[in-house]
């Protein structure tokens, strides 16, 4: 840490670089100590379930670790990675029901054809185009000729444009195009025989056990489930509180110390800095959960200096590599004044603009 001699001269040489030489304050300054602390906290959280597990046919759990009656006792070490994301799967021991299925085979009955295999169809349906009412001119569908009467064409009949051979009686140009005179078509579904395959079992008759699978097997267990996720805190910590300007010359040309720990539990070493330490107190309490942690941080002092020749004035010194680092920044006040004289122009220019336009 920079004494107050240093802290003054390193201001000294700041203010004779920018009011020239032989300007150097004389004293009365007031200078405060802060302390910045930046970085981040990788803790590793573990959470553990338990939930009942059913499976249709064989399942290999001979691989899967096995607890006790109690899941919270059984130890899993630390991970060596914080950042690791891992889930283990256990079995509970005694808990594996391994069985055959009541439905013997794995197939049951089929429920929508009730274990026929096949569905009642009609044979025919009435033509979509005549609607089984004109299907021939001549014959009605019948198949036996008749004269038809002198309107029969268009009383309940359609015209002669559009017809084929009726497949009846024989005659042309008379029947309906749609079903050739016959006034119904074929199902298509049953090809006229009058059943059609159940579309559930395919003819089968018969059907997987939903409960099952169709494998005739099931298996229980109870499971328990360890689950561990990084979860990041990022740390930016100042006494007291500094503003954006005093962070970004310590981040730019300061001389930080270094901290990183990892491991459970694992805390700050014991030379560190004592107010670095309480600082970081309230940061480092273990979260719920928690079982390992990496911290990586870095800290800095540093000064600010506001000198009463120069009030308006706030200078921050940083310890750098190469000496004490100055920067220089407007007080609050005067940052209020500069505010208010640009806002005041604004406003001034666009008055002018308006009177102008």
């Amino acid at each position: 840490m920079l004494s107050d001699e240093d802290v003054l001269a390193a201001v000294r040489r700041r203010v004779e670089e920018q009011d020239g030489p032989g300007q150097a304050p004389p004293g009365g300054a007031d200078i405060t100590r802060h302390l910045l602390i930046e970085g981040r906290i990788l803790r590793s959280l573990e959470t553990r379930t338990e939930e009942e597990r059913f499976h249709q046919g064989f399942i290999d759990l001979s691989d899967r670790p096995v607890y006790g009656s109690s899941l919270h006792t059984y130890r899993i070490p630390p991970p060596e990675d914080p950042a690791t994301e891992t889930t283990l799967r256990l079995v509970r021991r005694g808990s594996v029901d391994d069985r055959a299925c009541d439905c013997g085979n794995g197939l049951v009955a089929c429920e929508r054809c009730k274990g026929g295999g096949e569905l009642p169809c009609a044979p025919a349906k009435a033509c979509g185009d005549c609607h089984g009412i004109a299907a021939c001119l001549w014959c009605d569908g019948t198949g036996r000729r008749s004269r038809p009467s002198r309107d029969r064409g268009t009383a309940g009949h359609v015209g002669r444009q559009g017809r084929v051979t009726c497949g009846q009686c024989g005659t042309r140009e008379a029947a309906c195009a749609g079903c050739a005179g016959r006034g119904k078509n074929t199902c298509t579904r049953c090809g006229g025989s009058g059943s059609r395959a159940c579309p559930d079992c395919d003819r089968a008759g018969t059907v997987p056990h939903r409960r099952c699978g169709g494998t005739a097997r099931t298996v229980t267990w109870t499971e328990g489930v360890v689950t561990r996720s990084p979860f990041v805190v990022k740390v930016k910590v100042s006494s007291p509180v500094l503003p954006y300007g005093a962070w970004r010359t310590a981040r730019d040309h300061g001389d930080w110390t270094d901290v990183r720990v990892v491991g459970p539990r694992s805390s700050l070493a014991r030379d560190t800095d004592g107010e670095v330490a309480g600082l970081l107190e309230s940061w480092l309490l273990p979260h719920e959960g928690e079982i390992s942690r990496r911290i990586t941080l870095r800290h800095l002092p540093l000064a600010r200096v506001v000198l009463a020749s120069h009030p308006h004035r706030v200078f921050f010194v940083v310890p750098g590599r190469g000496g004490p680092h100055v920067a220089v920044w407007p007080s609050k006040e005067r940052a209020r004044l500069l505010a208010a004289v640009a806002l005041a122009a604004l406003v001034t220019l666009v008055v002018v603009y308006r009177l102008l336009a």
